[in-house]
């Protein structure tokens, strides 16, 4: 296998080059006399590190945490009319609290966004939709509660598909987040906003919901890591303070140290189904795995040419560190799959409908407030059984049965994240007919929906990129549920191996330098 060499631009300022120096997956400081003091310069100075690096020189007085704000303020500034990763910026909500972060927080100050799906109190909540432009919560969930506790500065909302319902990031309201590998593509979805802006170097982490694969799809096509954890694993991101079934908060992040240190901060120690808590993950473990591998997606089909190609570039880093990868076919049917995850999740969604048509007086077609595809997902939610949703339920309550027994044969499944590189744009998008529409979410979530129906951790890990156009192609890696520490362990080794942190993009901060 030929990987593609990283074409991507690289700054030649001599500072940086002394940052980008590196350890076993954790970025190294550079000397204090590195830096300079304009917004300008350490937007570009401080790129290379990652965000525990980045609370290190904090702690070290390096750098203060308002000019981490104000030169990721400044990328922001310079990508974002371009990309249009963003829905909403807090700047001045970040520098206000700047001075009253603990030094001693993990994060210290580091900044970082959230996804438009999420409640911050005080904060526009639009959802990707015209219906919720105005949305203010009042309060933060308990989630963002405790992402800020672990320090990190939020700066903005990022943008996501109307109501995070489709595998690629366009919506009505605010339009489509481009891909910094490539701007005739897009960023994935539903968290493509935050993948994009962690790719193009906005912040070195950014908050994502997944439901589907929504941090995964995105973190393929962008190149970052994307993880999803084990449900109940965190505390509540809900505005209720339940969870809701299919989906799971947490990041996607340049660094695997980033997303371990997240989910300790964010972990709920006494979750509902018993988990032991993970803690902090600060390394790879000794133990070696059982890996099957199926190269099919659940209705059979078998991906492109670059994509198997990575897939096999991956089998063997993971054959040569010592891992027994064993070839399996697909456990999951998909034409039973997907009904059951639809019963879920658009059996809810007539009220949509309801609500714009009380509110317009209006057929929702007509009321020009929600997305063609929402519309025909919601009318197509109305025509199903009333038991849609608890048939739904006892589906993937026995898959997790049939789940318990694969896991007992392997401890980990490696597959495609996604069948195809990063799609164009306008291959699915706000206005795409309601029947491809239906397939082309059905193609992308091929292989990531499982891991949200049983619960399970998955992460789509950034080793290899195609040989034909240099885009990045996620390996996703999909573990039992609860075994979120197992998972993050083989993520550190794997970075150890192929490490993807200093592959930059075309389009991101990267190229300000040149």
């Amino acid at each position: 296998m030929n990987e593609v060499k990283n074409t991507a631009p690289l700054l030649k300022r001599r500072s940086v080059l002394k940052a980008m120096a590196r350890g076993c997956g954790a970025l190294l400081l550079a000397p204090s006399s590195a830096f300079s003091r304009t917004p300008s310069n350490l937007m570009l100075e401080l790129l290379p590190f990652d965000g525990v690096g980045l609370a290190t020189l904090i702690r070290k007085r390096e750098v203060s945490a308002r000019e981490l704000i104000e030169a990721a303020m400044a990328r922001i500034d310079r990508l974002d009319g371009t990309l249009n990763a963003l829905t909403t910026r807090t700047y001045e909500r970040a520098l206000s609290r700047a001075e009253s972060i603990p030094s001693n927080a993990p994060f210290a100050g580091v900044p970082t966004l959230l996804k438009d799906l999420i409640d911050l109190g005080g904060v526009r909540r639009s959802n990707g939709s015209r219906l919720n432009i105005t949305n203010v919560p009042k309060n933060s969930v308990p989630y963002v509660e405790a992402l800020e506790q672990s320090g990190l500065s939020i700066l903005g909302m990022t943008n996501t598909p109307e109501f995070a319902s489709g595998a690629l990031t366009d919506n009505l309201a605010f339009g489509a987040t481009l891909n910094p590998w490539d701007l005739a593509r897009n960023a994935g979805g539903s968290s493509g906003g935050s993948a994009a802006a962690v790719a193009a170097g906005y912040v070195p982490l950014a908050q994502g919901t997944d439901g589907g694969g929504s941090n995964r799809i995105p973190a393929s096509c962008c190149g970052v890591l994307g993880m999803k954890p084990s449900r109940y694993r965190q505390v509540s991101g809900e505005a209720d303070g339940g969870h809701y079934f299919l989906r799971t908060h947490q990041c996607l992040s340049r660094s695997v140290r980033d997303s371990a240190t997240l989910l300790a901060a964010t972990e709920n120690p006494s979750n509902q189904l018993g988990y032991a808590p993970v803690g902090l993950v600060e390394g790879p473990a000794k133990r070696r795995l059982r890996i099957a591998v199926t190269i099919e997606d659940t209705f059979g089909a078998k991906p492109e040419a670059s994509v198997q190609e990575v897939l096999q570039a991956t089998i063997a880093l993971c054959t040569s560190m010592g891992h027994e990868v064993i070839e399996v076919a697909n456990p999951v049917n998909g034409h039973a799959m997907f009904p059951a995850a639809e019963g879920i999740m658009l059996a809810p969604m007539p009220r949509l409908l309801t609500q714009v048509e009380a509110l317009t007086g209006k057929r929702a077609e007509d009321a020009n407030i929600l997305s063609r595809a929402t519309v025909d997902m919601a009318r197509y939610g109305a025509t199903l059984p009333a038991d849609a949703r608890d048939v739904g339920l006892a589906y993937f309550k026995q898959l997790t049965q049939d789940f318990a027994a694969f896991f007992q044969k392997f401890d980990v499944w490696l597959t495609p994240t996604i069948p195809v590189e990063a799609p164009l744009l306008g291959y699915l998008s706000h206005d795409t007919p309601f029947d491809r529409a239906l397939a082309r979410n059905r193609q992308l979530l091929g292989y990531t929906l499982a891991a949200n129906g049983i619960g399970a951790p998955a992460m789509s890990v950034p080793l290899f990129h195609s040989s034909t156009t240099g885009l990045p192609i996620g390996s996703h890696f999909m573990a039992a549920p609860g075994e979120d520490r197992m998972l993050y362990e083989l993520a550190f080794e794997l970075e150890a191996a192929k490490p993807w942190g200093q592959r930059w993009a075309p389009h991101s901060a990267m190229q300000l330098a040149q």
